[in-house]
Parts: structure tokens; C-alpha cells; sequence
């Protein structure tokens, strides 16, 4: 069983430092680009209008160069908050965006060279006009004019997304949408292209005393044309659930989730043959945070598939297999520095459409 550390660094410039990490959200269970229930920096990548609540932060992710963001081989990157006026505005470079992980998945069927974008950078700005609202640009690019040192190989892909939050009382929603996702690469005698059409993802919450319901929908297409091949590649993932944080003692919370979650992918067309992968699964997560000292947090989290744990590859059904997730992590405090690890037995804390 492979078990490896993963750092990250995190320094309030002007504010009380709040808990905010990739590696506190997977030791609790939930998404490295933020939880609809978990107070937690990382929400700004899932609603850019929490920008409001994370002002004057800088972070600082360990990781390498890296086309997974799990527990196991963590992404490098960093950026800041700031507030100004009535604005919050800031920028995070090196972030593994969802549609960069698609094209990795779509050339991980061995029917393409796919070319993945490089380098993200988001930018926001956020403000409060009575309804607190925000929003995010993500760009990428990346060009080889002699691909994998082959003088006369190249390859070209570029990334651009926005999205929108708002949040009034104990409602939030948002919407991210690709406005141009493409890869070209040109190996020998064989052209590829990965064309990204229109992207999607919208969520919603609503907040109950001490429950956050919620609801979230994403669907993506890519055709792709390699010589003379040419399929489809098409998803739409949906769930709905409830997360509740309970306050145990003065130094412990209680993290709970439950949530149905369908996904649905449809290779159209591949190799001459048409392929359907669909999965739905009622994961249920239960996690800890516990204040063991003034200069030390403790977190872990486990998380399985109970009762609905099903996937259907081309018409025949199949129970998930070992579905159980545990993760444990810890915060280092040096006043307003704080230092976070995470060590855990799961890959499963990305957001991957594909």
C-alpha cells in the first residue's frame, strides 16, 4: 500500500489565519477544489463568491508538476487573497483544472496523442453589492514546436474558463463554463485534435441550521478527430446530498456526508464500437478535526460506498470494489504560519468529468 506525504503551507497576511489546504480537504474527505459544507479556502475554486470569506491569505501547495491531484501524487501550486476597498482580488497559478485532467483521461485510452494545456492561472475578484458575488478567468496554454524531441512533431492547446458565484443568506450557487478547450497535435503522418464543446458545471446549496444541502451538475463533450477516426467523447455527472458539521467539544467538530452520485460516460464511435461506462454510488464520509494543542490540529476521515455501489460497463453490472477511503492529516501552527500534511490510502480526491 503506497503511502506518501503531502505538504501545505498557508500565511494570513493581514487576518486571523483560517484552516485552508488541498491537504486539510483530503484528510477530511472531500474535493482538493473545494466542499459545499466545509469551511475551507479551497471553496473558492468550486464558488468564487467565498472569495469574500478568505481575504488577506496566501498558500503555498507542495507537490510536483503533476497530471493527478490525489493523496498519493499531489500537484504543485500557490496564490493570494486580497482585499481592497470593497473588492477582493486575487490570482492561484499551477492549479490542475478539470479540463486539463480530461484530455489526460481521453489519452489514456491509447487512441490519441492528446496534448494537455500548462501552466493555469486563475484571477478573481469578488465583492458584496448586498448579495455577495465573484468571479474567476482560468487560462492556459502550451505549445512544442518539436514534440517529445522529434524535430517535426508539434502539438498546441489552450484552456480558457469563467465562472460566476453568488451567495445571499443561506443560498449559494454558481456556474463554471468552458469558453475554449482545445489540444492539435501533429505526430508523423497522424494530425490530432481534442475540441472541447462547451463544458459546463452548476451547483447549488442551501444552509439549515447545522445541514448544507446541495446539489451539483456537470456535463462535458470532446470530439476528437485523430487521421481518419474521428469519436466522441461525452459525460454528465450529477448528485445531490447532505453534509452536517457538529461541534463535539470546544476542540473537536464532526464532519458528516451523505450523497447520491451518478456518472455517465459515452464513448461514441470508438475504434468502431460504442462504449458506456455508467456508475451510481451513495458514499457516505464521516471525519474528524480536533484541536490536540494550541499549535496542533489532528483531522481524519473515512469514506465508502454503502448500500447503492453499482457500475454498468457496456450492459453488465458489477459491484464497486473496495470503496473504502481513509485518510488522517495535521496542522502545524507557528502563529499566524501554519503548516499542513496529509497521509491517506485514497486517489480519490479529484473532480475529474472523465
Amino acid at each position: 500500500m503506497k503511502k506518501q506525504l503531502a505538504l501545505a503551507a498557508g500565511l494570513a497576511v493581514l487576518a486571523t489565519p483560517a484552516l485552508a489546504s488541498k491537504a486539510r480537504m483530503m484528510a477530511l474527505g472531500e474535493d482538493v477544489d473545494g466542499s459545499f459544507y466545509v469551511n475551507d479556502n479551497r471553496n473558492i475554486f468550486l464558488n468564487p463568491a467565498e472569495v469574500l470569506n478568505n481575504k488577506d491569505l496566501v498558500t503555498f501547495e507542495w507537490g510536483g508538476a503533476r497530471d493527478t491531484d490525489t493523496t498519493n501524487s499531489t500537484n504543485a501550486e500557490g496564490g493570494f487573497l486580497r482585499a481592497s476597498g470593497n473588492l477582493v482580488w486575487g490570482a492561484q497559478m499551477g492549479r490542475l483544472t478539470d479540463f486539463t485532467q480530461d484530455y489526460v483521461a481521453i489519452d489514456d485510452q491509447g487512441v490519441t496523442t492528446s496534448f494537455a494545456p500548462s501552466n493555469a492561472l486563475d484571477l478573481f475578484i469578488a465583492g458584496d453589492a448586498g448579495v455577495k458575488w465573484g468571479a474567476q478567468l482560468t487560462y492556459s496554454n502550451r505549445k512544442d514546436d518539436q514534440l517529445g524531441g522529434t524535430s517535426g512533431d508539434d502539438g498546441e492547446a489552450s484552456e480558457m474558463t469563467v465562472a460566476a458565484g453568488i451567495s445571499t443568506g443561506n443560498i449559494s450557487a454558481y456556474l463554471n463554463y468552458g469558453l475554449a478547450n482545445k489540444s492539435e497535435t501533429s505526430v508523423g503522418a497522424t494530425d490530432t485534435e481534442v475540441k472541447g464543446k462547451s463544458p459546463m458545471e452548476l451547483g447549488v446549496s442551501y444552509k439549515w441550521m447545522d445541514y448544507t444541502f446541495f446539489g451539483q451538475y456537470s456535463m462535458a463533450k470532446y470530439e476528437v478527430e485523430q487521421g481518419a477516426t474521428d469519436f466522441d467523447v461525452e459525460s454528465k455527472n450529477f448528485q445531490v446530498g447532505a453534509g452536517r458539521v457538529s461541534k463535539l467539544s470546544d476542540r473537536a467538530n464532526l464532519f458528516t456526508k451523505v450523497a447520491y452520485v451518478s456518472n455517465k460516460l459515452d464513448w461514441d464511435d470508438l475504434g468502431g464500437v460504442d462504449s458506456e461506462d455508467n456508475s451510481t454510488t451513495l458514499p457516505v464520509t464521516i471525519g474528524l478535526e480536533y484541536d490536540a494543542a494550541s499549535w496542533l490540529t489532528l483531522r481524519g476521515s473515512v469514506s465508502q460506498n454503502v448500500f447503492i455501489n453499482q457500475s454498468e460497463i457496456d450492459g453488465e453490472k458489477r459491484t464497486i470494489a473496495n470503496s473504502t477511503d481513509v485518510n488522517a492529516g495535521a496542522s502545524l501552527k507557528f502563529g499566524d504560519l501554519m503548516v499542513d500534511g496529509v497521509l491517506g490510502t485514497s486517489g480519490a480526491a479529484t473532480n475529474t468529468r472523465i
